[in-house]
């Protein structure tokens, strides 16, 4: 990547080169930063160069606009190269971006109650639509990745829609080849994706559903749910101060979907997760054994806090949990705590800290919030330390809302399982 400075009569022109993903949206940001401080109240940036661009390079582009408006100077985007302009254009923010005309927020969704106390904790439920369910795909061979073994012909492209909530290991992009070595976690609900790189960058990135564009994943595993939410659930402790253990909530959603099994969507103020990340990916070992799951090889590929990361943060949590399902969803959960009659599988997204909206929310305007916001800090699997001395239990909440919807019926391969 490269910002190049070119100074003309009455504005500063930037040329940017490369990724205009998550890491390198920062760099711009500062860049920019700088250059104003500098004093330039009028610049261009010259995306001629960019191969690509990410919702976290969107919208650092829309942040930046922001600023100048705010200040009373100008800022446009200039050149975008093919890829760029097709996806700007595809959001509605080419004209925007190109004139500097202001955007119009959208309008808040509003309120409702119901109380209902258990295990420690006040959950606020209210019912959004009793006929709504979901569908739910099991894509790929999670076994593979004790071995590394996963190719090209495990690869499958994944489009996520608003009416999806997905999660597994991927990568944005097009092509097995192009992802090969950035396969990591990723979640998407309301129309938002997130995914934490395995390319040693650190750094998550994420992409937003908006006109016709909607954030493609390569996937090696993964879950896919399609459909609507029957049920908004609130909660908090009831003293008001103690976190809520994740289990607690999950089984007190599964039992308010009526189902078996049950997607859910939680957005969240953290006390701290319990989870791992992988540090390489999966698909650069050429058949290899990588003892991913030996020691010391463990610690090569996986990353996993021996106590509670992302505390004091906003986190969105998507999975789903089951007491019963197809012999072909066993590979993909396990027991969402010691002793638990459920099993899931669920990954988070941690954001910087803001108090959440109260009453009633809907989904795709809270998720979205969250990533217009900027601050996406990582993308985790989340996992319960259950080890008898040394374990560090599970992840706990403060307070938070999440959406509900029971699951009918799970494919695989095309067939009904």
């Amino acid at each position: 990547m490269e910002i190049r400075r070119q100074q003309h009569q009455g504005f500063l022109e930037l040329f940017f080169e490369g990724r205009l993903d998550g890491y390198w949206a920062q760099h711009l940001v500062t860049t920019v930063g700088e250059v104003m401080r500098e004093g330039a109240h009028s610049v261009r940036v010259n995306l001629s160069g960019a191969s690509y661009i990410s919702s976290a390079g969107i919208g650092s582009l829309v942040q930046i606009h922001k600023q100048f408006t705010a200040i009373g100077g100008s800022f446009s985007v200039v050149e975008p190269s093919r890829q760029v302009k097709q996806v700007l254009e595809m959001v509605g923010l080419s004209e925007m971006l190109a004139s500097g005309r202001a955007m119009t927020s959208p309008p808040r969704p509003v309120e409702t109650i119901q109380r209902k106390e258990t295990g420690g904790a006040v959950f606020e439920i209210q019912q959004i639509d009793g006929s709504a369910e979901l569908t739910c795909r099991l894509i790929g061979q999670p076994g593979r990745l004790a071995a590394a073994g996963y190719s090209e012909d495990d690869c499958s492209s994944l489009a996520l829609s608003e009416k999806h909530l997905a999660l597994g290991l991927g990568a944005f992009g097009d092509s097995f080849a192009s992802c090969r070595d950035r396969f990591g976690e990723f979640l998407a609900a309301g129309g938002a994706a997130a995914a934490q790189p395995t390319d040693g960058s650190n750094f998550p990135d994420y992409m937003l559903a908006s006109g016709s564009f909607v954030p493609n994943l390569a996937t090696l595993y993964g879950l896919c749910c399609e459909g609507d939410f029957s049920g908004f659930v609130r909660f908090e402790s009831s003293s008001g101060k103690d976190p809520v253990p994740l289990s607690l909530i999950i089984e007190t959603c599964v039992a308010e979907s009526g189902a078996p099994a049950a997607a859910i969507v939680i957005v969240a103020e953290s006390a701290g997760l319990m989870g791992a990340a992988l540090k390489s990916s999966p698909a650069t070992r050429d058949g290899k054994p990588p003892e991913f799951f030996g020691y010391p090889g463990v610690r090569q590929w996986l990353s996993f806090s021996p106590e509670r990361c992302f505390p004091h943060s906003l986190v969105m949590i998507a999975g789903l949990a089951a007491s019963n399902g197809p012999a072909g969803l066993k590979p993909f959960v396990r027991p969402i705590r010691k002793g638990s009659l459920l099993s899931g599988h669920f990954h988070a997204a941690a954001f910087g800290y803001k108090p959440l909206q109260k009453g009633r929310v809907e989904m795709r305007a809270a998720v979205r919030s969250l990533f217009d916001a900027g601050g996406l800090q990582g993308v985790v699997h989340i996992l319960a330390d259950d080890r008898e001395t040394a374990g560090a239990g599970e992840s706990e909440l403060l307070r938070g809302a999440c959406w509900v919807g029971p699951i009918r019926k799970f494919t695989g391969g095309g067939e009904v399982l």
